[in-house]
């Protein structure tokens, strides 16, 4: 199995540098010779925003965002959508929904009334929050065991926010 295998700092294959950038793409250029393939051709700018807002919002770009991408012809296009899109508060929505079908969220019982998980969207929110803030994983982890006992954050105004998601966090459990 690869995670126990003991860590190695390979030498790069020698393969074309023509279509290989870096070293992880000249890895990938020598499987795919190995395999018989060959690299797909580059994305086209319409695909390419397409594909990074499908990643990482789930959604396709508005006609006006194409419009724009494909006029812009500076070096950092690219960058500046890949930028917007993680700004964007769908963002959080769409890869906290990850998190939310492993930890088996739901705010719902099935039935009419919903009493017993009235308050469970709080953690939905804590949630889509922790992504859009770019929290690190070992503190959102930390808050959904232990957020209750974590200490008061140093900054007075920030504190109480913080302590409610912490306490909502660890609530879900």
């Amino acid at each position: 199995f690869w995670a126990f295998q003991p860590m190695a700092d390979p030498d790069p294959p020698d393969v074309d540098p023509a279509w290989s950038g870096d070293a992880i793409d000249r890895f990938i250029l020598a499987r795919l010779q190995r395999e018989g393939l060959t690299p797909a051709p580059p994305a086209d700018r319409v695909a390419l925003l397409r594909r990074a807002n499908f990643d990482l919002l789930g959604l396709p770009p508005a006609p006006e965002e194409v419009e724009a991408f494909v006029a812009d012809e500076t070096q950092d296009a690219f960058a500046k959508v890949v930028d917007r899109l993680l700004a964007s508060p769908h963002y959080g929505e769409r890869w906290g929904r990850h998190w939310l079908d492993l930890a088996r969220y739901s705010d719902s019982n099935g039935q009419d009334e919903n009493l017993a998980y009235a308050n469970a969207w709080r953690y939905r929110d804590y949630v889509v929050r922790a992504f859009n803030q770019d929290k690190p994983y070992d503190r959102f982890i930390l808050e959904q065991i232990a957020g209750d006992l974590l200490d008061a954050p140093a900054s007075a105004a920030a504190s109480q926010d913080e302590s409610f998601d912490r306490l909502i966090a660890t609530g879900f459990l």
